[in-house]
């Protein structure tokens, strides 16, 4: 992995976490923005779509009464 890819990771891995946060504590607008700059990190690298889809899952999720504010690991190497 190289360190633009890592760090594109965890980037991914904070704004997810943070989208979780905002979507919890009721700042929507907020959360709406995480979600956009979590969307924009998706396009310029395919590998933080894994996080991406995990925003909408959560979200959908959480709509429903579920969800958690674990992230995803880093998963295989």
């Amino acid at each position: 992995m190289n360190c633009d890819l890592g760090s594109n990771l965890v980037l991914a891995r904070g704004l997810l976490r943070l989208f979780k946060l905002a979507v919890i504590d009721g700042h929507r607008g907020v959360a709406d923005q995480l979600l956009c700059a979590l969307e924009q990190l998706a396009r310029s690298e395919p590998a933080c779509e894994r996080m991406l889809d995990q925003a909408y899952l959560w979200s959908l999720g959480r709509h429903a009464g579920a969800g958690s504010l674990r992230t995803p690991g880093p998963g295989p190497q």
